[in-house]
């Protein structure tokens, strides 16, 4: 039995990653999470919610076993109603001149 990590962003063959451990495989998710949050500009690229991590036994097919964790949403802020004329909210100290909402994501049990 052995964890797998799913990286929808890989764009290779096969995307998945395999982990001896679960804590593992969730570090690996989490360093995933940090590296689509720097290609922010300024949203999140798509599949960053489709990172997921199996447990199976079977690495020809890991996507056919448990799905152990998923990405969700984290943190969400949405536009406040106190948004000047440049975009810019004193009260979250933000710039929503290109967006309606930030977001984080983190991985969670599913």
């Amino acid at each position: 039995m052995a964890f797998y990590l799913y990286d929808p962003g890989d764009g290779a063959d096969t995307c998945y990653t395999a982990y001896a451990s679960l804590a593992d495989a969730m570090a690996g998710a989490d360093s995933l999470i940090s590296i689509y949050r720097d290609q922010c500009d300024p949203e999140w690229p798509e599949y960053v919610e489709g990172i997921a991590v199996y447990e199976a036994d079977s690495a020809d097919a890991p996507d056919e076993g448990r799905l152990v964790a998923r990405t969700v949403e984290h943190n969400r802020i949405e536009r406040p109603d106190d948004v000047d004329e440049d975009g810019y909210s004193p009260s979250e100290d933000l710039w929503f001149d290109s967006v309606d909402y930030y977001v984080d994501y983190k991985m969670e049990a599913a």
